[in-house]
């Protein structure tokens, strides 16, 4: 069931708005209304407006013409950041507001998303300053805003017509003037999509009469697709595209084309290019069913990127605004990396749609729909010989050496309390065909421990604490702890696995027997669980009961006087730790990256403990295109071919060993002895050298 949540503003912010709040599911009317008022507060978009002057004068390679020389760059990242923090305490001020029984329509709001994830948020307006205003700053959606997709919709609109639905999608794409910036990356996305019709069009660069000639095309198109240059214009009321070297067109031009266009069947726009938000409200007039702009000049490399990682998603059935959605989230690693950052990069995909447009998805190719058939068919099958009651009982196989919590690796020590928790944790990481039996009191009782009051974890949670406090400072636990912790509280994560090596060494007492060694094991998760749990409790109140008595609450706390600052990222999003033991034995490696590669949600792996073992493992990750970081591994093999998902943290033995002869001749010293292993890759240079 989709929920969705509208914010009606009607007036602006020289005057004051009136606000509507209304609630409730995509598919019924609305369950609940609420009406209240802002006050003026011009303050506001002079601050944007500040913010958008520098923010457009950053050094980059915007899908906008320079119409005239661009000068010195007087803005920088910082005092860009400056300015949004300003920006954002003065929209929380304000929305935050008792004034005018504000207050009820930011409660009914915290009550509709903590019950309700994956929450539609439309913002209701034709006033172009509320509609540039960046709403995901006001702290409401603080706790919520990874779930939460906000799109735009005008305040007055008409019927629009019904459209027909296609096997296949079929695209009409305009690649405009292309000076600075590099389009012939969107063609190759696009032409990369399974289902795209083979009568789709690319006109490049092409003349007006050729566009206009294709928009009356009587077969219609599901998807008018533009990417080059772009601009808004009569204050954000139309826009104007660049479609050649030479010529740009007013939107407004191409109106009659657009209207039969639409009635054809037209159910997308999608402009790939700059400060877009005159288009869509130009479009919206013509009653467009839904747009997708980019609210601000985009960087190309943005832009090719969002297109890319949006067709990835839409193209495999899912929604739109789900597409838009996971797309916007895994921009985040362009704001943050280290080099060449492109700051507010999730601030420019925006969802223009009509109120009433059905909401649509890209079909799924022929072959996918008979695999799914052929899958359905398989599965009944299956159903029938070994009946509905095996498949429903059949027990959870532990003992795979990878654990989220639901099993102890490092049984070097397994306090009381400890294991408690896992037993918890496993009953919860169950496949899904043990709670099929949804007739069965215990299932039922599972299923609402496990998903609905997330009982089990929270118990996880204080019990893993005590076993920290009683049992001694074990990172296995701090990690179980932390993993426990977000689910209990319902936060979002991004998952990592780290590989330890517990080593099976013999017993000198009795050689028939082995003794488990995790020292070094230990001190790996030690890292790795430091790390999470500054990460994690940057998520949380410090009044939140769960984290009381948490381990290095109290260390990462701000110091009297000092503004607590919060360490998750993006102060949003937690992380989740898989540990896998490989007993830093190759076939163990090999394996547990064979089990590792199979799990989507992970997004890299840290491991392994030696060159043996990460030589072992390393092409199934290469070959699963799952990252591994490899902080141990210094042998050169490891490098000698290229891999584009291996990153080594340390230098190479040839790198060391040559920087160690060097300095031996450099101080006359002509004699040395050297220890190594003939079969190791680790070793055997040194002694070559």
């Amino acid at each position: 069931m989709n929920r969705v949540i509208i914010l009606t503003l009607d007036g602006d912010l020289d005057s004051g708005i009136r606000v509507t709040l209304t609630w409730g599911t995509t598919d019924k009317s609305a369950e609940g209304k609420i009406m209240s008022r802002l006050a003026p507060n011009p303050e506001i978009y002079q601050l944007y407006t500040d913010w958008q002057q520098g923010y457009r004068t950053l050094e980059y390679f915007y899908r906008k013409p320079r119409l005239t020389p661009k000068g010195v760059y007087i803005s920088s990242v910082k005092s860009c950041e400056q300015l949004v923090d300003e920006l954002s305490n003065n929209i929380n001020q304000w929305l935050n507001s008792k004034s005018d029984g504000f207050d009820k329509i930011r409660n009914q709001l915290t009550t509709e998303l903590s019950r309700h994830r994956d929450t539609r948020v439309l913002i209701q307006t034709d006033n172009p300053q509320l509609q540039r205003l960046p709403w995901h700053l006001w702290d409401v959606w603080e706790n919520n805003h990874d779930s939460v997709e906000f799109s735009l919709i005008p305040l007055e609109y008409q019927p629009t017509p019904e459209t027909k639905l296609r096997n296949r999608v079929r695209l009409l794409a305009i690649l405009g003037n292309s000076d600075g910036i590099d389009i012939e990356a969107d063609r190759n996305y696009w032409q990369q999509v399974s289902n795209l019709d083979s009568s789709s069009c690319f006109l490049v660069e092409p003349t007006r009469e050729e566009l206009d000639q294709k928009l009356w095309e009587k077969e219609g198109w599901d998807i008018l697709f533009f990417a080059g240059h772009s601009s808004s214009e009569s204050n954000d009321e139309t826009g104007r595209i660049y479609i050649n070297q030479e010529d740009s067109i007013i939107i407004d031009d191409l109106i009659p084309g657009l209207k039969q266009a639409i009635k054809n069947g037209l159910k997308l726009a999608i402009f790939n290019s700059c400060d877009g938000l005159g288009l869509a409200n130009r479009l919206a007039r013509l009653q467009m069913p839904q747009a997708i702009i980019m609210k601000e000049p985009v960087p190309d490399e943005v832009a090719q990127t969002f297109l890319r990682l949006f067709l990835e998603e839409f193209s495999q059935g899912k929604s739109l605004h789900k597409a838009v959605k996971l797309a916007r989230k895994r921009l985040h690693y362009l704001e943050n990396r280290l080099e060449k950052k492109l700051p507010y990069a999730t601030w420019l995909p925006v969802i223009y749609h009509h109120p009433k447009a059905q909401p649509w998805r890209s079909p799924v190719s022929g072959s996918l729909v008979k695999l799914l058939i052929k899958l359905a068919l398989g599965t009944v099958a299956i159903l029938s010989i070994y009946g509905i009651y095996k498949i429903a009982t059949e027990p959870n196989p532990l003992g795979d050496k990878i654990s989220y919590g639901e099993e102890i690796l490092d049984t070097t020590s397994a306090p009381y309390l400890k294991e408690r928790s896992v037993k918890l944790v496993a009953t919860c990481q169950e496949p899904f065909r043990n709670y099929l039996g949804i007739w069965r009191q215990e299932t039922r009782k599972k299923v609402r421990n496990c998903f609905w009051t997330k009982a089990h974890y929270t118990t996880a949670v204080k019990l893993l604490k005590q076993s920290w406090q009683q049992d001694g400072a074990d990172p296995e636990t701090l990690i179980y702890l932390n993993n426990a912790l977000l689910e209990a509280e319902g936060k979002n994560y991004y998952t990592i696995a780290v590989t330890i090596p517990i080593i099976d060494t013999p017993n000198q007492d009795n050689p028939n027997q082995s003794v488990k060694d995790a020292n070094a094991a230990k001190e790996i998760m030690r890292g790795i669980a430091q790390a999470q749990t500054e990460v994690n409790l940057g998520l949380f109140e410090d009044n939140n009961q769960l984290i009381q008595q948490f381990p290095g609450k109290d260390f990462l706390s701000a110091k009297p006087g000092q503004r607590p600052e919060r360490k998750g990222i993006n102060n949003r999003i937690g992380l989740r730790v898989l540990i896998a033991d490989d007993a830093n034995r190759q076939e163990e490696a090999k394996a547990r990256a064979s089990l590792l590669v199979k799990q989507s949600s992970i997004l890299g792996v840290i491991g392994h403990w030696s060159s043996e073992t990460t030589l072992a493992a390393v092409d199934t990750y290469q070959n699963g295109k799952l990252v591994l970081i490899a902080p141990y591994a210094m042998t050169t093999e490891l490098t000698s071919n290229p891999r584009n998902f291996l990153f080594r943290t340390v230098p190479t033995t040839e790198d060391e060993t040559d920087i160690l002869v060097d300095h031996l001749l450099k101080i006359g010293q002509r004699q040395a002895a050297v220890f190594y292993t003939p079969q190791s890759p680790f070793s055997s240079y040194g002694w070559q050298k």
